[in-house]
């Protein structure tokens, strides 16, 4: 597998409908890498084709949104947010075509907010004490991206990994209990409040089971603020409110 064409010709399922955007595609797959001697190693790899952005600094040609997405995932890292790890980035020019493929490890013991969610819909919520430190290590999470002037730009709880059960793996070491995926959209902005909006009104607008008092809980961790709100932080929070589905 050193070989470009060897992880472009995979023959694997997508994880979900490809993105059709931006002049061209984007595709990811799962798989599950043979080691010799051990279990296999699962991976998302993320093909792309002709998937673009422009930005001031390559207006016409544009860059491939993976690209973009490894950057993202490195300065995740460097600020402290868990994220999956990354293994391979690689691109080409093919037939007059800009490929890239992007290759991360899977976050083996996670699941999505958005699927704990819905179980909580069906099946009742858990206990309190749970359901409270699951949220606020969610919003720590996402104040710590915010900290480093970091906006998702499309944070929905499908986006949001938790940590269900503990990899048997040696490797693991301390496992984050929350992690963020899919950051092709991520970017870096000037004012942090510009984080704040954009991200905490998708994810009020997408979240599902949670109660009015889970939200107030979640934005007062997320300001890291005390029982009592400003007045700034209140209108936030009426904002938001009036979003809530």
């Amino acid at each position: 597998m050193g070989h470009f064409d060897a992880w472009w010709q995979l023959e694997l399922s997508t994880v979900e409908p490809g993105n059709q955007s931006r002049g061209g595609w984007s595709k990811v797959s799962h798989y599950r890498l043979p080691v010799a001697g051990d279990a296999p190693i699962g991976l998302y790899i993320k093909r792309q084709q002709n998937h673009v952005y422009r930005s001031w600094r390559n207006p016409l040609r544009g860059r491939l949104t993976g690209e973009r997405e490894l950057r993202m995932l490195r300065r995740c890292g460097a600020a402290g947010v868990a994220t999956a790890e990354p293994v391979l980035y690689a691109q080409r020019l093919a037939g007059g075509h800009l490929q890239g493929l992007l290759i991360t490890r899977e976050l083996a013991g996670y699941r999505p907010l958005q699927d704990l969610t819905a179980d909580w819909q069906q099946e009742g919520a858990p206990p309190r004490a749970e359901r409270l430190r699951l949220l606020r290590a969610v919003a720590v999470l996402i104040r710590t991206l915010h900290d480093a002037h970091l906006e998702h730009n499309c944070l929905y709880p499908k986006h949001l990994m938790v940590l269900t059960a503990r990899p048997a793996s040696p490797r693991s070491g301390h496992v984050p209990p929350v992690a963020l995926i899919d950051l092709e959209k991520c970017k870096r902005r000037w004012w942090r409040s510009t984080c704040t909006r954009r991200d905490l009104d998708s994810l009020h607008r997408h979240s599902r089971g949670w109660s009015r008092t889970d939200r107030r809980r979640f934005l007062g961790w997320y300001l890291n603020a005390g029982p009592r709100l400003s007045r700034r932080h209140r209108r936030l929070w009426r904002d938001l409110a009036r979003r809530c589905p």
